[in-house]
């Protein structure tokens, strides 16, 4: 069994050390994902590397012109480890209007991802826009949607000077959640003739209530400059103002069509459950920390419902502190929840784990979906030490075939290995394995002749025991409480092993109850009540009647009454 493991730890190692030899592919996004036909967009390209060399742009070249390339380098050290990261920009300009793909580009001897890009007609706006010096526009996507969907509101500051300050306020709305998204994208871009710098910035705008919703329209003030001016330097710069158009759009409530539950507008979502042992199996007593993970793109985290287990019959469920966060991805919030579960079988067999499904609406088909977490079935074997379980109808365990025959059997069908090199790696693994055994057994053997000596010399009285755990309730901390509980009841009855073996001594009652309630804090992290723990201990444990005569197969009594 040993040399086994030490074969798996020497694979294992192989493995990792293979995967950390790979090169980390490098990663291409866009700073916008939908753009006018005389706008900049920046590709920008990260790679896990200082060298980046000379990459191939000539693919660009069919829908873009390539304006100009940038490079930023950053190095960290973490734990003594070297970490260098490179980001590349590329300042590009579509070509024509429609649905573009950004190609893909070697760098490095790999290739990026393609990306898909949006480009629309160049805006026909009036002509005294155009003549403006500062310009300030919103728009919200979509027009239409509902009670607790987010809306894209899209802030754009064109200007043809230069800026020497400025202030740039916020949208509001009564009856909306707002909130900023992500950072400001700049660029460039060309209306009525005339070369604009453009500032965009996005807002997650999320109505609370059904009818039309309002957005009060930001402002802009700042001081244009000019640089051919002498007193533009002594504060003589001249001021600037905009304000954008007030746009409006229609809320509707939950359709009626909605699937019961909570209510969940979104652009897409996905539910998942991992943690399951690989092979299938699992023991009695053992647990499995499971993890059911919740994606809402287009909702918040504080949207999302609290996720759980079904009831499970075989196992016990004590959920962990549940962890939550939102991200951006592009102009749109994605929410994320996920939910620790420590699953603890309790018999030996199969354990069911039925399927999970959560309805949500999405709102990019206006149609209500179902996510779902497919069921999973794991055997469970009995605990160590305990006896094997067999199930009804299970047919009799077939002698195994003499193990010689598959090991002939490969040796005979690899070829062409270094064998030699192979044998003397297995004789080293020997020599430390036994080498491990020898140390392990000396020790071993000075544990076992120095414990009776530490039991008679300390031995751990019932009262001064039942004290201890009573103050232990003061502290509130589980695992005290739990230490001294066990202490009490291991200097009353030495079999007593862990909590659930004092359960099951016990009289179904108030002490169990206490005992579950620990069991559930110790595990899943909540919070423990212990303040009629003294009242319900103070007499002693309530221990159930021991098993009759019949049971235990023990002598009669010497003087039977």
């Amino acid at each position: 069994m040993m040399m086994r493991q030490a074969w798996l730890a020497l694979a294992l190692s192989l493995v990792v050390a293979v995967a950390h030899a790979q090169p980390v592919a490098p990663v291409a996004s866009l700073d916008r994902t939908r753009v006018g036909v005389s706008e900049t967009v920046t590709l920008n390209i990260e790679v896990a590397d200082d060298n980046l060399g000379n990459p191939d742009l000539s693919p660009l070249a069919a829908d873009f012109f390539v304006l100009g390339t940038s490079t930023n380098h950053s190095l960290s050290i973490v734990n003594g480890k070297r970490e260098a990261h490179t980001i590349l920009g590329i300042a590009l300009r579509p070509k024509h209007e429609g649905q573009v793909t950004v190609p893909a580009l070697s760098i490095g001897g790999q290739l990026t991802q393609p990306l898909p890009l949006s480009v629309e007609a160049t805006s026909h706006s009036p002509a005294d826009a155009a003549n403006r010096p500062v310009v300030l526009e919103g728009k919200v996507d979509p027009a239409t949607g509902y009670v607790g969907q987010q809306f894209d509101y899209t802030l754009r500051l064109y200007f043809a000077v230069n800026l020497a300050d400025g202030q740039l306020g916020d949208p509001s709305a009564e009856g909306a959640e707002i909130r900023r998204i992500g950072s400001d994208a700049n660029f460039q871009t060309e209306r009525g003739g005339r070369r604009f710098n453009v500032v965009e910035r996005h807002y997650a705008i999320i109505p609370q209530h059904a009818g039309s919703l309002e957005i009060k329209p930001p402002g802009f003030q700042g001081t244009a400059v000019d640089p051919t001016d002498v007193n533009s330097f002594f504060g003589a710069g001249e001021p600037v103002n905009a304000v954008a158009q007030p746009v409006s759009v229609e809320v509707q409530s939950r359709p009626a069509s909605a699937p019961d539950g909570a209510w969940l507008p979104a652009r897409s979502l996905t539910l998942s459950l991992d943690g399951f042992p690989a092979d299938g199996k699992a023991r009695v007593g053992q647990p499995m920390t499971l993890a059911m993970r919740l994606d809402a793109t287009g909702l918040p985290f504080e949207a999302l419902p609290a996720l759980s287990l079904p009831k499970l019959d075989g196992a016990d469920v004590y959920p962990d502190k549940a962890v939550t966060g939102s991200s951006t991805n592009g102009p749109w919030i994605t929410g994320r929840r996920q939910q620790g579960f420590a699953v603890v079988p309790t018999h030996a067999g199969r354990l069911h784990i039925p399927e999970t499904t959560l309805h949500w609406w999405n709102v990019t088909t206006d149609k209500p979906e179902t996510a779902v977490v497919p069921a999973r079935d794991i055997e469970v074997a009995p605990a160590i030490g305990g006896a094997p379980v067999t199930s009804p109808g299970t047919p009799a365990m077939q002698p195994q075939a003499s193990p010689a025959t598959p090991v002939a059997t490969e040796r005979a069908a690899v070829t062409g290995l270094p064998w030699p090199a192979i044998a003397a790696g297995m004789a080293i693994l020997w020599l430390l394995t036994v080498a491990i055994w020898v140390v392990s057994a000396k020790h071993r053997r000075r544990v076992r002749a120095e414990a009776p000596v530490a039991a008679q010399a300390d031995p751990v009285r019932p009262r001064a025991a039942r004290e201890d755990f009573l103050r232990s309730l003061a502290s509130g901390d589980v695992i005290t409480i739990e230490r001294a509980l066990l202490s009490w009841a291991r200097s009353i009855r030495p079999e007593v092993r862990i909590l659930g073996d004092l359960a099951k001594a016990l009289r179904p009652g108030e002490q169990r109850d206490a005992i579950s309630a620990l069991q559930r804090a110790r595990f899943g992290g909540g919070a423990l009540d212990t303040s009629r723990w003294r009242e319900v201990f103070d007499t002693g444990f309530d221990w159930a009647p021991p098993a009759g005569p019949a049971d235990n197969g023990g002598l009669p009594p010497l003087y039977p009454r």
